[in-house]
């Protein structure tokens, strides 16, 4: 495997690293990893949590044959920019400009190009695709729903927990009506939101991208996904909180070209195993746990039978 870093130009200069199967002169089939939400960088890594699922992921494609690219969300790690001034639509602007610098590399067969999403990656990649069209993608606890849906369904898991969690923190969660609270708050976030055009505001002390945030009320990825007629594997996991896992079969449902999709046992958000109980607050208190764990053997196998195939 031969690596280097690389420097790609979107509205900021977004910094990348290369990863090609060997150093030879022939062509390669490429996979372009797309982030999940948040502050992360090209390995998928945020300050309080060290995923490192693309790092992973590009060792896998590179045993496969394929050159993989990862990249730094704007304003993280090495790329300029302002995340927090970034919406969902300058994160798609700079992945399709990732994928033209990807099929203009001399060492890239441009007719061979995929996507893998993991998470809001799932949701960017159909509408790149829309954009520069490529030969497949791999979708990684994806989502057919639009952001709101999601995030209210977070809400109410969060507000089960607080109504049946045990002893004195439940009776505590219960005395000072957290779910109530909780619901407060959130209407407050999207009044603030939605009464602005900032692009970042401050609520309780944290800074919270708005703009990302309203781009995201007015989007829904069944309009680009119902255009989707390349392969795609779709791969969720039974415990994930974050998403609902049975969303992986839905994106199946809606795409045109042929479709794989898993739903695998005991499997969070971040790919990997866990055996803490089935609820939102045990699952996300078990993160720090889970990172310390390679991802789930059984999903880059799939993984990679599927490229091999493609």
């Amino acid at each position: 495997m031969v690596e280097c870093d690389v420097i790609i130009e979107s509205e900021n200069q977004i910094s990348a690293t290369l990863s090609l199967p060997s150093g030879s002169g022939e062509q390669y089939p490429a996979v372009i990893m797309i982030h999940g939400s948040g502050p992360i960088d090209r390995n998928e890594n945020a300050k309080k949590l060290k995923m490192n699922t693309f790092k992973e992921m590009a060792a896998l494609s590179n045993e496969e044959g394929f050159a993989t690219i990862r990249y730094d969300k704007r304003g993280v790690g090495e790329s300029k920019g302002d995340y927090y001034k970034a919406g969902f639509f300058d994160f798609i602007e700079d992945a399709v400009a990732v994928v033209n610098f990807v099929k203009s590399h001399r060492s890239i067969d441009e007719n061979r190009i995929f996507l893998l999403g993991h998470s809001e990656g799932c949701l960017v990649a159909p509408v790149v695709h829309d954009r520069v069209p490529v030969q497949g993608m791999i979708l990684l606890s994806p989502s057919a729903e639009p952001l709101g849906e999601t995030t209210a369904w977070q809400r109410e898991q969060m507000k089960r927990d607080m109504q049946t969690i045990d002893g004195f923190q439940g009776w505590l969660l219960r005395l000072i009506k957290a779910d109530q609270k909780l619901d407060k708050m959130n209407e407050k976030l999207t009044e603030k939101i939605k009464g602005t055009d900032a692009d970042v505001i401050h609520y309780n002390g944290q800074k919270i991208n708005a703009k990302w945030n309203r781009e995201h009320e007015h989007f829904d990825v069944r309009e680009y996904l119902t255009k989707i007629d390349c392969p795609v594997l779709t791969i969720s996991g039974m415990k994930d909180v974050q998403v609902k896992s049975e969303q992986a079969e839905v994106v199946c449902n809606l795409v045109k070209g042929e479709c794989e999709s898993h739903i695998l046992p005991d499997v969070t958000h971040l790919l990997r195993k866990t055996e803490v109980p089935d609820r939102f607050s045990s699952i996300m208190n078990d993160y720090k746990n889970q990172v310390k764990q390679p991802i789930d053997p059984e999903l880059k196998q799939l993984v990679s039978d599927w490229l091999r195939k493609h």
